[in-house]
């Protein structure tokens, strides 16, 4: 927002993760009391023309101190992309637009800036003609909040727009001549203005960007409006300068992700929590963010370390009164009615074990063998689109249905790859999904799938835990010693097996795994809440839906929201 240099005396917090260069002024600067008491004159809320009240009416869990960035200054557009103004706090009437980014980071001419969102808003959204508009319906609840809707505008798809020539776009506050806001601010902080009395020289800042917490592949791009100069930042328009708040024009980018990031890794933290998708390359390689935080709450009996503590299907509760948690099943005790143990075994709080493994605790992904703790998973190869998660091979996906235009991959729904770029060696099926260069029009037979472009045997290489067979690419129960064997099951002496070891699908077998189990015994139709992104069924008996990135994301699950002064 406009306002007089003697205005200019507002104090953030001295920590800050961006400064301005001439004298590490932390950005945003804290909205100054004129702009506060503009905004309660009109009967607005003073957070309703701060950064963090724009956030906290969003849902959104972002500090603008703490996680204020000026990067990533460009972006991949994905199907479905749409922009929309959330904030204006300044006065000028300027568009917003998109250009193609270039390698060389060429400043683009004012004819290749496209127009995303036009620059006089004041008949669409009913604001003040001269300055503030938070674009914002406030309307009071019961509970005595304020509900914050902004006005959206519907963006052509750029991918599917003729001037856009495939990489990666940027995003800019076009200037216009006859305004106080003639300079045009760029998303890519390298085509900003210079500062030539830095050291050394590098571009001011004008633009901040947020990665969106709330939603998938969606970022925040904040503007000051008034122009800069080679020499100050603040400047001085007609006894007006940039006030550091960077709430005169915030939009929200929906369908783009940052160069390196939406791809699925691993965070090598514990569990569920292992699953992670990437944030965005700056320097360097991108980091892998997990999907999922730790929380005790989410343990059940799935055969998976929901709460990322290490330890497996712990906990109180996990299964329904005289059942026992037992490798992602709850199974009946052993020494009550008709269960009882093999020779060789006995029974310990329930569970048929090796006379060698009483009284032997192991750690989370492992089991005891003979008396030792191994590693479940150790020398496991899992079949093609599987992956060994605490002694069993699982596909992430099998019981997730994502909404339309998504895809599941390893338990995360994301785009599908019509909307995204797909590692190397890989292209884009008609499915949505990333496949072997060949693979795209290839049907195999049953028991078969593609790789490398020809039909092989989906079982080929697997080594199943356990060294249980593998059949039509799923491996069978491991035999794993230390189960409950039924009066009816058990053939092999020990361990929860299959009513018929050559079919993965029978027995004891079907069910088990990612999904299934829970405090009701957890079969087909029982819901799992303890990770949406490998939901089972719900109630109906229909797959668990899970949005983007499953879970309702964000992209940055397991921050926390900081105390701070409102800016």
């Amino acid at each position: 927002m406009f306002l007089s240099l003697a205005a200019l005396a507002g104090v953030t917090p001295a920590s800050a993760a961006v400064e301005q260069l001439d004298d590490g002024t932390p950005l945003p600067q804290r909205v100054s009391n004129d702009e506060r008491g503009l905004v309660t004159s009109r009967g607005f809320p003073v957070d309703a023309v701060t950064l963090d009240g724009l956030f906290m009416y969003r849902g959104e869990d972002i500090d603008p101190v703490a996680d204020a960035s000026t990067e990533p200054g460009v972006f991949s557009p994905l199907c479905g992309f749409t922009g929309e103004l959330v904030l204006r706090g300044g006065g000028c009437k300027v568009a917003f637009g998109w250009y193609n980014a270039t390698a060389t980071g060429t400043r683009p001419p004012d004819n290749q800036i496209y127009e995303l969102i036009p620059a006089d808003t004041s008949v669409a959204f009913q604001c003040e003609d001269n300055d503030f508009c938070p674009l914002a319906t406030m309307e009071t609840t019961q509970a005595g909040q304020h509900d914050w809707t902004p006005r959206q505008f519907s963006a052509a798809d750029i991918r599917e727009d003729p001037r856009y020539q495939g990489g990666l776009v940027g995003f800019a506050l076009i200037g216009k001549t006859g305004t106080f806001c003639t300079q045009t601010k760029f998303s890519q902080r390298e085509l900003n203005t210079v500062c030539t009395d830095c050291t050394p020289n590098a571009p001011w800042v004008t633009t901040l960007i947020y990665t969106s917490t709330a939603s998938p592949d969606a970022f925040y791009v904040a503007f000051e409006d008034l122009p800069v100069t080679a020499t100050d930042w603040r400047a001085n328009v007609g006894g007006y300068a940039n006030d550091g708040d960077f709430n005169d024009f915030v939009y929200y980018i929906t369908g783009v992700t940052c160069q390196g990031g939406g791809q699925v890794c691993d965070t090598g933290l514990q569990g569920a929590c292992a699953i992670g998708r990437t944030g965005c390359a700056t320097d360097g390689d991108p980091e892998c963010l997990p999907v999922l935080e730790p929380n005790e709450q989410m343990e059940r009996c799935d055969n998976i370390d929901n709460d990322c503590d290490g330890e497996v299907d712990n906990g109180e509760g996990l299964c329904k009164e005289d059942l026992v948690c037992n490798r992602g099943a709850c199974v009946p005790y052993c020494g009550r009615g008709e269960v009882v143990c093999n020779a060789g075994q006995v029974c310990e709080e329930g569970l048929c074990v090796e006379e060698a493994c009483v009284g032997v605790a192991c750690e989370g992904g492992q089991v005891c063998i003979g008396g030792n703790c191994v590693g479940g998973c150790d020398g496991v190869t899992c079949p093609a689109n599987q992956e060994c998660q605490l002694g069993r091979c699982v596909d992430l996906c099998a019981q997730i249905a994502c909404e339309d235009g998504a895809v599941c991959e390893r338990g995360i729904c994301q785009s599908n790859c019509g909307c995204r770029t797909c590692p190397a060696g890989k292209t884009c099926a008609g499915d949505g999904r990333c496949v072997d260069e060949g693979c795209q029009d290839k049907t195999c037979p049953e028991g078969q799938l593609c790789v490398g472009g020809s039909c092989a045997d989906a079982c080929a290489g697997a080594v199943c835990p356990g060294n249980a067979p593998c059949v039509n690419g799923v491996c069978g129960e491991p035999p794993i010693r230390g189960g409950v064997t039924a009066s009816s099951g058990g053939q092999d002496g020990g361990g929860l097996f299959l009513d018929d070891p050559s079919d993965p699908t029978s027995g004891a077998g079907a069910g088990v795994g990612a999904g299934a189990g829970g405090a009701d015994g957890g079969g087909p139709g029982k819901p799992d809440s303890s990770c949406a992104c490998r939901a089972g069924a719900t109630s109906e008996g229909s797959p668990a839906k899970v949005g983007l990135l499953g879970l309702g994301l964000l992209l940055l699950a397991g921050r926390r929201r900081r105390t701070r002064a409102a800016l």
